[in-house]
């Protein structure tokens, strides 16, 4: 793993952060519902990149 991976990956992880953030504050509920989202959103781009890669 080389130094650009590692900040690509950091850069992913913070987007999806920042993104669950965003979400639970639109829909007006408890901060504490960013972290099992976040988590649901990397799950599922890693499920769009391995589907992506397996009709290649």
């Amino acid at each position: 793993m080389n130094y650009m991976d590692i900040v690509e990956r950091a850069g992913w992880t913070g987007a999806e952060a920042a993104l669950a953030v965003a979400i639970v504050e639109l829909g007006d509920v408890s901060l504490w519902w960013a972290a099992p989202l976040a988590l649901v959103l990397a799950a599922a781009k890693t499920w769009v990149v391995n589907s992506r890669k397996a009709a290649a």
